[in-house]
């Protein structure tokens, strides 16, 4: 009888087992949606346990398939799981760059405590977005100068998943029309063919081409923005057209240099003005620009004077005083000039000239002036106009008497 009990008690228990159920995947989802080819998509399974006993040691097992590749960890422990209870776990999963534009099938298998054998189901994963996308990605030179003929280099690359056929980049010439009909031409405009030629880009995989331009030599300078067209046909001979803009600066360098307007003679312990012209030689705007003037020959009288804006080849003149040391000798002198000045990019800068000028001494400064004939003749207009001056005086009061 014994014998009997157990045994119906062993059949109960197989028979329990063998209908015992085994966690399903109650609920499925993979970001993003569709799958790209070449990227990592995040799996998302719900497990249930549908049975009304609690599951232990519940793992699951994602298979490594074509074209599927798990990151890490191809199996989860999920620990137990409650009667009728629900539990999540997550998988970053690789697509294949080579996969196609189709729908694939994911294993996924559960396996408990109970359920050694565990349960296989496939869930499906849509593959799209196998095409080519291609990018200006960087661009050689971004600072131009009026007048400037230069060749810009456009780095292209297809960030899609498959290959992109007859690709064509066109620098436009962006114009504006008025309200009258008046073009206004862009100040950067391509030389000869503004377009670049690449028979194919394979994908992630990047090329230069080349445009040359040129510059308006009356460039306002300013920031500038230019369209590029991209086309390109993928595999079905479809073509797509993308229109990106690239920002261009023409900014002009400021070329600064001094001279002295005329020669004066510079006489030791004498007083002399001295006119400087400035000039700004470059393609920029030079402002609020500041002359320092320094010397060892003598004392100026006024040694920072304000300039202020020079346009590109402008002109502007200063002066100032100078009385020459008393015990200078005869040598060359210099005059240090330090201007200050703003340029186009908003940053002070300073340039430095050296300005020759000749210096007597008392002695030598003396002989000069008599040599000088220019300097004996004032010097004799200037004695007659006192002593007729003083003669004029003198014949009124005798008048008076």
């Amino acid at each position: 009888m014994k014998k009997m009990i157990i045994l119906t008690i062993i059949l109960i228990c197989l028979f329990m087992g063998a209908f015992a159920e085994t966690p399903v995947v109650s609920q499925f989802n993979y970001d993003p949606s569709p799958a790209v080819p070449g990227d990592i998509i995040t799996v998302l399974i719900q497990v249930e346990n549908t049975d009304s006993s609690t599951k232990d040691n519940v793992t699951v097992t994602i298979e490594n398939q074509y074209p599927f590749t798990v990151q890490e960890e191809t199996t989860k422990d999920l620990g137990s799981i409650e009667k009728y209870g629900k539990t999540l776990t997550t998988f970053k999963v690789y697509i294949d760059p080579s996969a196609k534009n189709t729908t694939y099938s994911l294993p996924i298998t559960i396996v408990t405590k109970q359920e050694t054998v565990g349960k296989t189901v496939n869930r499906d994963i849509i593959v799209s977005g196998k095409e080519p996308i291609v990018k200006v990605i960087s661009i050689s030179e971004s600072r131009l100068i009026p007048g400037q003929e230069k060749e810009i280099v456009f780095g292209l690359q297809n960030m899609g998943t498959s290959t992109a056929y007859d690709v064509i980049v066109e620098l436009q010439e962006d114009r504006t029309v008025t309200a009258t009909g008046t073009i206004v031409e862009r100040e950067i405009t391509p030389l000869g063919t503004a377009l670049a030629y690449v028979d194919k880009l394979d994908p992630k995989e990047m090329i230069n081409s080349t445009i040359k331009i040129s510059v308006n030599r009356e460039a306002d300078l300013k920031n500038y923005t230019l369209p590029v067209k991209v086309s390109y046909r993928n595999s079905s001979g479809t073509r797509t057209e993308e229109t990106s803009y690239i920002g261009f600066k023409i900014a002009g360098e400021v070329e600064m240099d001094l001279a002295l307007k005329e020669t004066v003679d510079l006489i030791a312990g004498q007083e002399q003005t001295l006119t400087f012209e400035l000039f700004n030689k470059g393609a920029g705007k030079a402002e609020f620009t500041i002359a320092n003037i320094q010397t060892n020959i003598g004392e100026i009288d006024k040694p920072k004077q304000f300039i202020g804006s020079l346009q590109p080849n402008d002109v502007d003149s200063f002066k100032t005083l100078i009385k020459i040391n008393s015990n200078a000798q005869t040598a060359t002198g210099i005059i240090n000039i330090t201007l200050e000045y703003q340029d186009t990019d908003a940053t002070m800068k300073t340039t430095t000239v050296e300005i020759p000028v000749q210096v007597y001494s008392a002695q030598d400064g003396a002989a000069r002036q008599e040599i000088n004939p220019v300097g004996g003749i004032i010097n004799l207009v200037i004695l007659i106009i006192i002593v007729f001056g003083g003669w004029k005086v003198y014949k009124k009061f005798k008048n008076k008497k």
